[in-house]
């Protein structure tokens, strides 16, 4: 299976590396990071984050996730860590990220059973805010890769960059009651 398994903003460094880098907001490429697996952007609460699931778990070496840099707008980082501390919510039918202040965190288009995977096999460091190079880079250094108890999925989904469109009418009710509050 050809890794990455979906396109985004990132380089990959050493496959065999237990660390994945998520710079959030910020340019992965002026701090010079080395000694991970993958490192690259996550703008958005929803396929953003399916897209660093899916890339991380189809990764067998990958057992680390570090999250830093610049928070962005659609509160990536935030939905991250709640995912990590709160899980999911399936009620309605949707998979939800409970705690997330984001505006569409939702993660429909990849398995329950995968984020399940997620949670429990990937340890997520918080670095939100944290642009220092050498700060990152001690973090990098001191992941250890622990083994994963399970084999990668034979096949991920591809997450697509229109995803989000599913939730276009909810998007709008959002920002019109804010519109409306303020």
């Amino acid at each position: 299976m050809k890794w990455p398994v979906t396109s985004g903003d990132y380089i990959v460094g050493n496959p065999k590396s237990p660390v994945a880098v998520v710079t959030l907001a910020s340019d992965y490429q002026s701090l010079n990071l080395k000694n991970y697996a993958i490192c690259g952007t996550c703008f958005t609460e929803n396929f953003g984050i399916e897209k660093v699931i899916v890339n991380v778990l189809s990764n067998s070496h990958i057992s680390c996730l570090i999250v830093c840099g610049k928070e962005s707008d659609h509160f990536a980082g935030q939905s991250l860590l709640a995912l990590a501390e709160n899980g999911i919510s399936t009620f309605g039918g949707s998979k939800k990220i409970i705690g997330s202040e984001g505006v569409i965190p939702y993660l429909d288009d990849i398995p329950a059973t995968a984020i399940s995977r997620f949670l429990r096999e990937i340890e997520i460091i918080d670095l939100v805010g944290t642009t220092d190079p050498t700060v990152i880079q001690q973090a990098i250094d001191s992941c250890s890769g622990k083994e994963r108890s399970e084999a990668p999925e034979i096949s991920m989904p591809e997450i697509h960059e229109h995803s989000w469109k599913k939730y276009e009418n909810e998007v709008k009710q959002n920002v019109m009651s804010k519109i409306k509050k303020g």
